[in-house]
């Protein structure tokens, strides 16, 4: 442990707490969390032309204005 390498013991503070690394449920969170992001992106993107067509060719072309005055 660093404390004992160190020769940092206190009686009063004991040891230093040695960390157990990341929880194997925080990891597969943030795995799903990542796969979900990248799905909805792509989801996003495959739809985006959907009703995007933009004239569209049976749009009647009216005048906005008259041309004669």
């Amino acid at each position: 442990m660093i404390a004992k390498e160190r020769g940092e013991f206190h009686p009063d503070f004991g040891e230093v707490p040695q960390s157990k690394g990341i929880p194997t449920a925080l990891l597969v969170s943030v795995i799903i969390g990542v796969i979900m992001i990248f799905a909805i992106g792509g989801g996003v993107v495959l739809t985006a032309g959907h009703g995007h067509g933009w004239p569209a060719s049976s749009t009647l072309r009216q005048p906005l204005g008259s041309a004669t005055p």
